[in-house]
């Protein structure tokens, strides 16, 4: 990168400009996936907007691709980018929350529990990471899975409005007061269209909460999952489910990893409610032959940070949207779990329940409602000498579920690097795609805003 850039961002910043050289370099440049080495040219650690508008007018001037880091998990490592202005966001964590009004503006690179403990005071909430520590940004933009989902939808789907830093550096505002288009277009297509400073949410009320943990045998597995969809097909709104395996059939203290026997599947079910709400929701799934477990009142704020995403570990990552769990996915999972490389790798499948499969009023980007579960390959090793076992176990998981997907693509938040742009435009279908293709020709015509699972602009 010429020299000049450089210093024409350290005359402009507010905030501090980070090079290659520099003693805190490497811990600056890091993603959580340790697969991903990138070295960087420049880093903006911005410290407002204006610093952010700032490093995008120069990277035009200089005819540079824009990278943008929230909370830098991107398991595609799409936070760093070589030969780009690198726009880090993480001093920009404010949080401010009107309850009355049960709203949340937040900066873009605040991480949820930056969220939760602003809102949880006034018992409200929105649709978070399910580890405290994801980003707000790609979170929002990608769809947003979490424990709210049944009853407040999907994490964009509760974004009301946003500030936008667009590729020539204009700053725009999206919702109902701005361009309504590009709030549509930023509920779940991803960071295409410039840097969101200020995110919007909606807020709903916590309430009461229990948590119930069920097992099955591995042995029983593909039984236990069919059972486990017909549940799901009738389960009430109150109810997000996450399940994965191998796991083992007693539960790891907070803080603590598990440890063997990993010879079940382990089912959680978060529930919105009283005790007996719970019990009498959780019976049908009682009642089937292989599951079995416990309730017990949880707080909200237990729930959401139990759990972080440690950096330094190397990730594989893919999977499917599937229209359901039916035998043939049922029997490919459990396959998978049985021949899983190593602790912690684990197979996750997310149900997706109540409100999640409606679109918010305005519309949304994300394309899979229809879908009643993510399942996902979660490949996670410390030795790069086992990168190829490890990358191929996903693959070979991914490909023995894809003939059950519901339109072939998997979950943007959890694509890795190699995601095909065929797999891509899948995600959206065919009449979303076009739709935001031309959000993207209106404010990255160039395709500046590139390190995503991008929607290049396309022609008119």
């Amino acid at each position: 990168m010429d020299a000049s850039v450089i210093d024409e961002l350290r005359r402009s910043i507010r905030g501090r400009v980070v090079v290659p050289g520099d003693d805190d370099f490497d811990d600056v440049r890091q993603t959580f996936n340790a697969t991903v080495a990138r070295r960087p040219p420049v880093i903006v650690q911005a410290a407002d907007t204006d610093d952010v508008v700032t490093a995008v007018r120069v990277a035009a001037t200089a005819g540079l691709p824009v990278a943008v880091r929230g909370g830098g998990h991107s398991v595609a490592g799409h936070a760093v980018a070589e030969d780009a202005i690198n726009i880090d966001l993480r001093r920009m964590r404010g949080v401010s929350v009107d309850p009355s009004a049960r709203r949340a503006r937040v900066q873009g690179g605040a991480l949820w529990e930056d969220v939760d403990r602003a809102t949880m005071p006034h018992d409200l909430a929105t649709t978070g990471g399910t580890f405290w520590d994801t980003g707000v940004g790609g979170l929002t933009l990608s769809g947003g899975l979490g424990y709210l989902m049944g009853t407040a939808g999907l994490t964009c789907d509760n974004l009301m409005r946003a500030t936008v830093v667009t590729a020539s550096g204009d700053v725009v505002e999206a919702g109902p007061a701005g361009d309504a288009e590009l709030l549509w277009a930023l509920r779940g297509g991803g960071g295409n269209f410039g840097v969101v400073t200020e995110f919007e949410f909606q807020l709903h009320p916590i309430g009461a909460w229990q948590v119930g943990r069920y097992v099955a045998p591995l042995d029983h597995g593909a039984d236990a999952l069919v059972d486990l969809a017909a549940y799901v097909r009738q389960m009430p709104d109150e109810i997000v489910m996450f399940v994965d395996g191998p796991a083992s059939a007693t539960p790891a203290p907070i803080g603590e990893d598990a440890t063997g026997p990993f010879d079940h599947i382990a089912c959680g079910l978060i529930f919105q409610g009283t005790p007996a709400e719970a019990e009498a929701a959780f019976a049908p799934l009682a009642a089937t032959p292989y599951w079995s477990g416990e309730v017990k009142t949880e707080t909200y704020e237990a729930i959401q940070s139990d759990g972080v995403l440690p950096f330094g570990l190397r990730h594989y990552w893919k999977g499917y949207f599937l229209r359901d769990v039916d035998r043939p996915a049922a029997e490919a999972i459990t396959e998978a779990m049985r021949t899983r490389p190593q602790y912690p790798s684990f197979v996750l499948f997310e149900a997706i329940n109540g409100r999640a499969r409606v679109e918010p009023d305005g519309g949304a980007a994300f394309g899979q409602r229809e879908a009643r579960w993510n399942v996902s390959a979660i490949a996670i090793w410390e030795d790069p000498a086992e990168d190829d076992a490890n990358i191929a176990w996903a693959r070979r998981t991914a490909a023995a579920i894809a003939p059950s997907s519901y339109s072939g693509a998997g979950y943007g938040n959890y694509a890795s690097a190699d995601e095909t742009a065929e797999r891509v435009r899948a995600g959206f279908g065919p009449e979303r795609f076009v739709r935001l293709q031309a959000v993207k020709r209106r404010y990255d015509p160039d395709n500046r805003f590139r390190f995503n699972l991008n929607v290049p602009p396309g022609r008119g």
